[in-house]
């Protein structure tokens, strides 16, 4: 009989029902856990070994003034904000797959890197733009209290070049992507109800941004994303979706001025309509039963029928 555990929804079935064991979930929340460490601990690590040779680097140049010193290794460190950011993702990413591959785990299974309609990743896309703009909108209205608050943390998303775009539209979309919907919603959900694993992702994703702001927003996209993780069974449409809500922040500083301008605002939520409207497809396909949980299905039926037959 085929093993599609990782496919199905979670918990053992008895006469129909799910029934969720403690063991199980618990299980799940402690592997959960433990690989939100390892992405935790990798930034971590990162900034401080970029630290430690900075210190070292000025000791070997003379500095003996520790206040000084400190001073150095501070500015580098914000000076490299977006390159230690780009190195602990890429990082993350390849460790972790590389775990897997050693393992001889599919990354379908363990990762949820699965093919996925292209009409469904280009709506996501397009929707992403304009959740860009409904969140812009919002922190327009908060006091200015708060958004000095966030101003001051969202230093990534303020630099501007080659290496801030890669961190900021591809390393952190895919290290985020893939531990919060390809690997922690896919553990929480063979062991839970989906709609729990799904919240509570978004809360760990929400939580790792910060000042109260960024929680807020975040703990609402890994809502979004993750539910379009749990209809598609893929990571793919989240990644792109990720990727293209934080190009809106001209990682390239290609826009100048315009990008903080209204009219920017303006010209993303026309693209936006435009391209859900063309790409209207991929939204009757996330309404409608997905092919994943066809599959499941499938086999269900199949295991069913052997079952019969032995």
């Amino acid at each position: 009989m085929r093993d599609y555990s990782s496919y199905s929804q979670r918990g053992d079935d008895v006469n129909g029902k799910r029934i969720y064991s403690m063991k199980n979930i618990l299980i799940a929340i402690c592997k959960s856990a433990l690989y939100l460490l390892f992405f935790l601990a990798v930034q971590f690590f990162v900034v401080v070994i970029y630290g430690i040779v900075v210190a070292a680097n000025a000791a070997i140049n003379g500095e003996t003034d520790l206040v000084r010193g400190a001073q150095t290794v501070a500015n580098q460190l914000l000076g490299r904000v977006s390159a230690l950011t780009l190195i602990a993702c890429l990082l993350t990413v390849a460790v972790l797959l590389s775990w897997f591959w050693l393992r001889k785990r599919p990354l379908e299974d363990a990762t949820s890197l699965r093919p996925c309609s292209r009409w469904t990743m280009g709506f996501c896309i397009f929707g992403a733009m304009g959740l860009f703009v409904l969140i812009s909108l919002v922190l327009y209205l908060l006091p200015e209290r708060w958004m000095a608050e966030y101003g001051k943390a969202m230093t990534l998303s303020t630099e501007t070049g080659l290496i801030p775009a890669l961190a900021m539209v591809v390393g952190a979309p895919l290290a985020e992507e893939l531990v919060f919907r390809g690997i922690i919603q896919s553990r929480l959900e063979r062991s839970l109800p989906a709609w729990i694993a799904v919240v509570l992702q978004a809360v760990l994703f929400g939580l790792i941004h910060g000042t109260p702001v960024q929680i807020g927003y975040a703990f609402i996209m890994g809502l979004l994303f993750g539910l379009l993780r749990w209809r598609t069974g893929s990571i793919l449409p989240t990644l792109a979706a990720h990727a293209a809500f934080n190009a809106m922040n001209d990682p390239l500083g290609l826009l100048g001025d315009f990008a903080e301008s209204w009219y920017f605002l303006v010209v993303i939520i026309a693209v936006s309509a435009a391209g859900c409207v063309l790409c209207r497809r991929g939204l009757v396909e996330l309404k409608t039963k997905s092919a994943l949980e066809e599959e499941c299905k499938l086999l269900e039926d199949n295991d069913v029928r052997g079952l019969g037959k032995a």
